[in-house]
């Protein structure tokens, strides 16, 4: 008899990893339901057209102002009449988010085991971060079955006392994800990056959206862009998809809005944010997901934090963790253009994350496993 699954998405990088599990449950024949939070009410109905899943549930946007306490409050009464509703067999959160957060929360008080996607991640500290890392733990809590992307991943868990046997090293789904939708066709000649004026300069793609650096840190990062942007102007063009948040976008505005080599778009379509992570020569960031996609394409990554929550691809050598102070930005960045033998040990294909068949492995747990796991936790 098919299982039901109940799936909790919220965000942009939630939809594009949740995305491939929906998918491969689905292929086995079992009953993948789909619940949209609406917390990034814009943001996920594209990833979800682009991978041709219709969600069951699309709950009311998220408040304005997109605190946590918030939307928390939101959606708990919300899950809770779809769970007494659909009566799922497991309830799939992925991540950090708040939405993971209500999904896990939900499913704790209904008694519903909770299967958690990308789990074991630590930064190491509460605030960065801020709320993920605090989310996650909770999350790792709550969860009967734990699928992780890496060794240092089950590791954690273990130290914190998880049972080996609801620990499934599967791999990031992001891969899947990334590998599924560069596969499509894509037109080159009407994308942002053919208008961009990039001519014989490196493309650098810059990301800047981490709540933690919100304030004075980000001010003085895209200080210190403006500088090297004038430092390179003709040698480096950097393009920079400004998150929506104005908390972001009004900071990047101020310091970064007048530079002929600085291109700020809105947000790209994931398919594009491929295609440029593809064309870069290396990318800033204090993206979670790029951290992990970066090293499957070949391309470093200097990452605008002062914790990493992915030290695998520092380790590896394919990322180096900056954090948000003037020198070190300007250090690394300089390091990386000038110095050729360092930009070829960090621009090797490494595939840190997964061989993109993790949500075949997940559905598979999922499917053969959830029994036998559920017994031993009792």
């Amino acid at each position: 008899m098919p299982k039901t699954y109940l799936s909790i998405v919220g965000t942009r990088p939630e939809a594009i990893k949740m995305a491939p599990v929906i998918r491969a449950l689905a292929r086995q024949g079992d009953r993948s339901v789909v619940c949209v939070t609406g917390q990034h009410e814009h943001l996920v109905p594209p990833i979800l057209k682009l991978f041709e899943i219709d969600p069951e549930y699309r709950l009311t946007p998220t408040p304005q102002d997109g605190q946590p306490n918030g939307l928390l409050a939101r959606l708990l009464p919300q899950l809770d009449a779809i769970l007494k509703k659909e009566q799922p067999s497991h309830v799939l959160v992925q991540g950090d988010t708040t939405s993971a957060m209500a999904g896990a929360l939900a499913a704790c008080y209904a008694k519903v085991p909770l299967a958690h996607i990308e789990a074991g991640i630590r930064s190491g500290s509460n605030h960065e971060p801020f709320p993920e890392e605090a989310h996650r733990r909770m999350i790792d809590a709550m969860a009967d079955l734990h699928f992780v992307a890496t060794a240092e991943n089950r590791r954690a868990l273990l130290k914190e006392g998880r049972s080996a046997r609801q620990i499934h090293l599967s791999g990031n789904t992001g891969i899947d994800a990334m590998r599924y939708a560069a596969s499509l066709p894509f037109n080159h000649a009407n994308s942002l990056l053919k208008a961009l004026p990039v001519g014989q300069r490196k493309l650098i793609l810059i990301t800047l959206h981490r709540r933690e650096s919100h304030g004075e840190p980000l001010g003085r990062v895209c200080k210190t862009l403006r500088t090297l942007a004038r430092r390179y102007a003709h040698t480096a063009h950097f393009v920079l998809p400004v998150h929506p948040n104005p908390a972001v976008s009004s900071t990047v505005l101020e310091f970064l809005g007048n530079e002929d080599n600085i291109t700020l778009t809105a947000p790209l379509s994931y398919r594009e944010m491929i295609a440029a992570a593809q064309a870069c020569y290396f990318a800033m960031i204090d993206s979670g997901g790029l951290q992990e996609e970066l090293p499957s394409l070949g391309k470093p990554a200097l990452v605008l934090r002062n914790v990493t929550d992915r030290p695998e691809a520092v380790a590896a050598g394919s990322a180096k963790l900056v954090g948000v102070s003037s020198e070190s930005i300007l250090q690394a960045f300089t390091e990386l253009m000038d110095n050729e033998d360092l930009y070829e040990s960090m621009a090797q294909v490494r595939n840190i994350y997964g061989d993109g068949r993790a949500a075949d492995h997940i559905a598979y747990v999922l499917s053969n496993q959830i029994a036998h796991v559920l017994e031993e936790c009792a």
